[in-house]
């Protein structure tokens, strides 16, 4: 959230970019929006604490680690497009990111869905990946240095990167360690040599906290959790969400090893196992029963199973309560039957509940049917799910309804024989009660 308290840099010119708002405070310094004149693009704007500017040696230290920031071009992490000094003032200018931080998201959420806390994680594992190929170490992934702008999620603040020959942890004047306690990996607190393993580390934690909405390891004290990360076991999952299937623990714990050689060797194999484990569990909910939990010393690569058979679901999304009652009538006892909430991503739900058919309502407010019917289309996850429109009896020939890409419509009002015509051929001829 923006700071409105009295500024003197706001209003003022910093190498060709005016500076617009306070967006934030970090512990190098102080973030604005600003605009550059010339290309009237967006930017954000780093204004380095003059403490830190005066610190003997930081200007060399500064500039060399812009370059190394400079230099890292992916979709997920955020570009830097200028680093300097003028009028005393260091700077260092980067891409401007619409959203919020996931630090914020989590206050506000608390935990996110399981396939949402996936795909942010798996695209700022993309982002580690892709820095550790050019030799280059994060050392301080956290919450707070990932921004995310609707579906997307940018690693930012390459402040602490480091190149991964002959890296050794540095200690601040103050004796702390550079990183964040609470994502930090062992090696980092022991001083010893870090590389793409420690983000690995750091990776695992903010999966853990993502899924679960805790720090891995709470508690009261600083010293304590350095204890705790030097020392104990890895937190469990499934003690805290126990409807999560319990192979996630096994995950947790190979990316938290306390020796880097048993970690897993890259971002991409510790999220590949975390989707691999909740694609083979099946949809997830915060009321679905316990899932099993394997031994602690189960293998990471085991998904766990669902023993049960497994009835079809229908999600209904943007229906009227008539619809939902002739929806319930229809199905009788063989389908399960819920409803996306309200005000939450259909996307997202879908994801997490992993329906046979949605029935979704063309008139539906919030986001057109035909672009959620795309979105629906052009995700991996949710790609197969099959998709009923209904639609007003004046729409059925609507060259929109045609195109939008359903599997099926139906034109209200309808009876629940007519549905289940649909459910029958969508689902199956057994699929419904006769």
């Amino acid at each position: 959230m923006a700071n409105t308290t009295t500024d003197s840099h706001l209003g003022r010119v910093v190498a060709g970019y005016r500076i617009q708002e306070r967006i934030g405070r970090g512990g190098m310094g102080v973030v604005y929006r600003a605009e550059h004149l010339n290309l009237r693009r967006r930017a954000a704007i780093k204004i380095i604490a003059p403490d830190l500017a005066e610190a003997s040696g930081f200007r060399e230290r500064f500039n060399r680690e812009a370059r190394i920031a400079a230099a890292l071009q992916h979709p997920n992490i955020v570009t830097v497009y200028d680093a300097g000094e003028q009028d005393g003032l260091l700077y260092l200018a980067m891409q401007y990111v619409e959203g919020s931080d996931l630090a914020a998201v989590l206050r506000s959420e608390g935990r996110l869905r399981p396939y949402r806390a996936i795909d942010v994680c798996r695209q700022i594992a993309a982002a580690l990946d892709a820095a550790h190929a050019q030799g280059l170490i994060h050392r301080d992934v956290k919450p707070a240095n990932v921004m995310i702008e609707g579906r997307i999620a940018f690693l930012t603040d390459f402040g602490l990167t480091k190149r991964i020959e002959g890296t050794r942890t540095q200690l601040t004047k103050a004796g702390d360690v550079v990183g964040t306690i609470h994502y930090v990996a062992p090696e980092q607190i022991e001083g010893g040599r870090v590389d793409a393993r420690t983000d690995i580390y750091s990776l695992g934690c903010l999966l853990y906290h993502c899924l679960s909405g805790e720090l891995p390891f709470a508690r009261d004290t600083d010293v304590a959790v350095i204890y705790a990360h030097l020392s104990e076991d890895p937190p469990r999952l499934t003690s805290v969400r126990a409807e999560l299937p319990g192979g996630l623990d096994a995950v947790i714990a190979k990316a938290l090893e306390k020796a880097p050689d048993r970690r897993f060797q890259s971002c991409a194999a510790l999220m590949s196992a975390a989707r691999a484990v909740i694609d083979a569990a099946g949809p997830l909910s915060d009321t679905a029963t316990p899932r099993p939990v394997p031994a602690f010393g189960d293998h990471f690569d085991v998904p766990t199973t669902v023993e049960a058979a497994r009835r079809p679901r229908v999600l209904l999304a943007g229906v009227d309560a008539n619809t939902r009652a002739v929806a319930k009538v229809a199905v009788g006892g063989r389908v399960d039957v819920e409803e996306a909430p309200a005000g939450e991503s259909l996307i997202d739900a879908v994801r997490d509940g992993r329906p046979d058919l949605v029935i979704l309502a063309w008139n539906a407010p919030g986001q057109p049917a035909r672009e959620v019917v795309a979105a629906l289309r052009a995700d991996a996850v949710t790609r197969d799910a099959k998709v009923l429109l209904l639609v007003e009896h004046r729409q059925t020939s609507s060259v929109d309804v045609s195109a939008a890409g359903a599997d099926d419509r139906l034109a209200a009002p309808f009876s629940p024989l007519q549905l289940q015509v649909k459910l029958r051929k969508l689902l199956g001829l057994d699929a419904v009660a006769g």
